[in-house]
Parts: C-alpha cells; sequence; structure tokens
C-alpha cells in the first residue's frame, strides 16, 4: 500500500441514488475502495452539501445522537467536506478502516469548538470488508502520526 493515494474518481450524484457503489463481496477492501465508500457514506447520509438519501429509513444513526430526525439532518447537513482528507487501516475491533474528513468552513470558526475544527474532522470506520459503516462521535486528531494523508 502506497503511503497516499490520489482522490478517487469522481461519480454522478443524485438525491435518488447519491452513490452507486458494488462492494466486493469476499474480499477485503482496497485503502482506495474504503476511501470512496466512506465518501459515498457521508453524502448518503446528509453531512455534504447535497441532500441525504431520499428513504429516511436508510439512514444510519450515530452512537449517542441518532441525527436522523430532521433537526438532527438540520445539524449534520454540510457539516464536512466531501473529498476525505485521510484514512488508515487499523486492528480495532479485528480489522477496521477508518476514514476521516475535515469540517467545512463556518462564518465564524471561533464559535465552532474556538477553532478546533481546524485540528480535528470527523471519522467514518468500516471493517475491512466495508460493512458496519459508522461515523465516530469522537472528533479525530488530523495530525495523527497513523493518518495517511490524501493528495488532492
Amino acid at each position: 500500500m502506497s503511503d497516499a493515494i490520489s482522490s478517487v474518481t469522481p461519480v454522478k450524484f443524485t438525491v435518488e441514488n447519491p452513490c452507486d457503489y458494488p462492494q466486493p463481496k469476499y474480499r477485503e477492501l482496497e485503502a482506495e475502495e474504503a476511501v470512496y465508500l466512506a465518501e459515498c457514506f457521508i453524502i448518503q447520509n446528509g453531512y455534504t452539501d447535497l441532500p441525504s438519501i431520499a428513504d429516511k429509513s436508510k439512514l444510519t444513526p450515530e452512537n449517542l445522537f441518532p441525527g436522523t430526525d430532521e433537526e438532527g439532518l438540520r445539524m449534520r447537513h454540510d457539516s464536512l467536506e466531501r473529498k476525505a482528507y485521510g484514512y488508515e487501516r487499523s486492528e480495532i475491533y479485528g480489522g477496521s478502516w477508518i476514514v476521516v474528513f475535515r469540517y467545512k468552513s463556518r462564518p465564524n470558526p471561533a464559535d465552532f469548538y474556538n477553532g478546533k475544527m481546524y485540528e480535528s474532522g470527523r471519522a467514518v470506520t468500516m471493517d475491512f470488508f466495508g460493512k458496519r459503516l459508522r461515523v465516530r462521535h469522537t472528533d479525530y486528531l488530523l495530525s495523527m502520526p497513523t493518518l495517511r494523508k490524501i493528495k488532492p
């Protein structure tokens, strides 16, 4: 695996099908596939500037605050960049991918955790096969030495 990957190939996103990604069923994902899947996941779940998937019953709740009701979706919306910042392989939970996204800039970043948004992001975790995707509740430091940054 290389130290960094280039940005993955963009796809056409629609409200009905924001990301059509055929997951491999019987093999572990490569880094590029895990990043692409995580990018699809945050779009589908309403964290980017695009609308979430139309079928709200398919949204993935967060661990502590489900965030799949109208208020939760409003809080999620446009909070993360569409493209992943970095990734890492982890042996946590028997093996997982961690894909990190930077927070989007806000009009007054000082109001957002005293500028913490520049130092941390949110992470999507999944097992090596691309299953059990979740957005971690806690922030993820962008300066983690194990994080492989993605070239723009």
